[in-house]
């Protein structure tokens, strides 16, 4: 038995990432931040920049203009448009350890990728800001395959641009409910809740991490 998991763990050739909460803080955290802010104390939604339109802009299918729009008309205490805008891109920050682990798992020669819910607006701001893209073999992100996780299509399209098979990949998310998506495609998963406790947890998978 000890020898088949050893098997499966050397398999592994492929690291895929979450962006938001992993490696930047992103619009789960600003929404927060409104939240408090504000003193919204009755929001609909678990964040005011959670309105249902947010998935439409995740989608690739409206601007985040329109987004904004729609958040303002829910929440018109939130100020103007271009507060709202600025605000949001203030407050993405890296997460502290993961770029570092994205890098050491280079240099030992897997290939990194990136599997995101995001907006378009955002990723070319983010990737202005921090210039993480570099350090990965494939960038998926839902605006552009019109499809979010936990959809198969989505685990499906990474691998695809990987040219990998599940069993030769670990993904890294903070929902419970991708990680659980993933498994079922038979991709290896780690819920994300720090660097530190992903850094270990890598330790125990990978034989030489």
């Amino acid at each position: 038995m000890q020898s088949k998991i050893m098997n499966n763990k050397s398999k592994i050739k492929n690291i895929i990432f979450d962006l938001g909460e992993v490696l930047i803080h992103g619009i789960k955290n600003t929404g927060r931040v409104l939240k408090e802010k504000h003193k919204i104390s009755d929001a609909l939604f678990k964040t005011p920049l959670l309105v249902p339109i947010v998935e439409e802009l995740f989608l690739g299918n409206v601007s985040e203009d329109a987004y904004i729009k729609a958040v303002l008309k829910e929440y018109p205490e939130l100020g103007t448009q271009e507060y709202l805008k600025a605000h949001i891109r203030e407050n993405f920050r890296e997460v502290e350890g993961t770029r570092e682990i994205v890098i050491k798992l280079r240099k030992l020669g897997y290939k990194t990728a990136i599997l995101s819910i995001h907006g378009k607006e955002w990723i070319d701001y983010l990737e202005k800001k921090f210039n993480f893209h570099y350090l990965f073999d494939a960038l998926s992100y839902s605006y552009e395959d019109k499809v979010s996780k936990p959809h198969p299509s989505a685990f499906l399209k990474v691998l695809q641009k990987l040219d990998a098979k599940p069993e030769e990949c670990i993904f890294i998310d903070d929902h419970e409910k991708n990680i659980e998506a993933a498994k079922i495609l038979g991709i290896e998963s780690i819920l994300f809740t720090t660097a530190e406790d992903l850094h270990n947890n890598l330790k125990q998978i990978l034989p030489d991490f």
